[in-house]
């Protein structure tokens, strides 16, 4: 893989917003009341698992010290997904959400006003596949507060 190529902001949000779209595709196959259980007894397909994996690993090959907090998170969430623990698998993507706002916030990147929006919808999607088991510790900013 080139090296050289620098992983744009937008890059970032797309590949979470990928793992974000299969770990929703999979909650929203598992019942209720495998969720509440937190039994993992229910797996996702392997096809899920596959591009899920693929996701994870074709970004660790191209980041760059800006994003190295990222890939550990990401195979946390990746781990707990292939076990079928929707659960597990949030709050690593939440994390990642909310190091990404605090790269933006120390001007370390720049995200786009879309961008930016994109990361508030996410931790918003993210927040609602496990609402009794997160809470909400960081204060995303809003359009105004750029």
């Amino acid at each position: 893989m080139n090296k050289e190529a620098k992983l744009e902001p937008g890059q970032v949000v797309d590949t979470l917003g990928e793992l974000i779209a299969g770990l929703a595709a999979f909650a929203a196959k598992v019942p209720a009341k495998s969720m509440l259980a937190l039994s993992g007894g229910i797996r996702p397909t392997p096809e899920a698992v596959d591009a899920y994996e693929t996701t994870v690993y074709r970004f660790r090959d191209r980041v760059g010290v800006t994003y190295k907090t990222l890939p550990p998170l990401f195979v946390e969430s990746l781990e707990a997904f292939e076990a079928g623990k929707v659960f597990d698998a949030v709050p690593p993507l939440l994390q990642c959400v909310e190091q990404l706002v605090e790269l933006h916030n120390q001007e370390t990147i720049k995200f786009t006003p879309p961008q930016q929006q994109r990361l508030r919808d996410y931790h918003r999607r993210l927040e609602r596949l496990v609402p009794e088991a997160t809470q909400s510790e960081i204060d995303l900013p809003t359009p105004e507060s750029y």
